[in-house]
């Protein structure tokens, strides 16, 4: 009976943290009981950060690997791309959070994405990331672009599949 209402308490703080998602409570506040802000934010992607493109081929097959969506063409079917007309990525919605800023020599913070070393912060961004990382909370995303895509041919009047280099973006935000 013990593992039973164990069970019963951990779906009720389930759904009540739900419940507060789907009511678009935040469930970060400061201690004013004021929802977190963005203090700063950086996106860049893995080309402004690395010129090799084996590292971040490796790293968007490791995020492939890991995601557990698996949403592929954002979920949308062929008959909805043909009626969306843009070019739709068959791992755009592909994303992870296991992205580290650790510092490195001074004034430097290393880029880890899925445990892989990408680079280095540009150095534009160190000063008020280094600065951000002491006092706020961090939170960061790194989502697939380029790979294979659809796209509605409007001559041929049928979807037609190409592909691009991946590339990766990344998000950094502190509240």
């Amino acid at each position: 009976m013990r593992f039973v209402n164990n069970i019963k308490k951990f779906w009720k703080n389930q759904s009540n943290q739900s419940q507060q998602l789907i009511k678009d409570f935040p469930l970060l506040k400061d201690k004013n009981s004021n929802p977190l802000s963005i203090e700063y934010k950086v996106h860049l992607t893995a080309k402004e950060i690395t010129s090799s493109q084996k590292i971040i081929d490796t790293i968007v097959s490791k995020i492939i690997e890991n995601d557990s969506t698996k949403r592929n063409y954002a979920g949308k079917s062929n008959q909805q791309l043909e009626i969306y007309k843009k070019r739709v990525y068959k791992y755009e919605s592909y994303c992870t959070q296991n992205v580290k800023l650790v510092p490195g020599k001074a004034d430097r913070l290393d880029i880890y994405v899925t445990d892989i070393f990408l680079g280095k912060l540009p150095d534009q961004y160190t000063k008020n990331t280094l600065n951000y990382l002491q006092s706020t909370i961090v939170a960061n995303f790194a989502y697939i672009t380029g790979g294979p895509y659809k796209v509605f041919d409007s001559k041929t009047q049928s979807l037609i599949e190409k592909t691009e280099t991946y590339d990766i973006s990344l998000y950094i935000q502190f509240s």
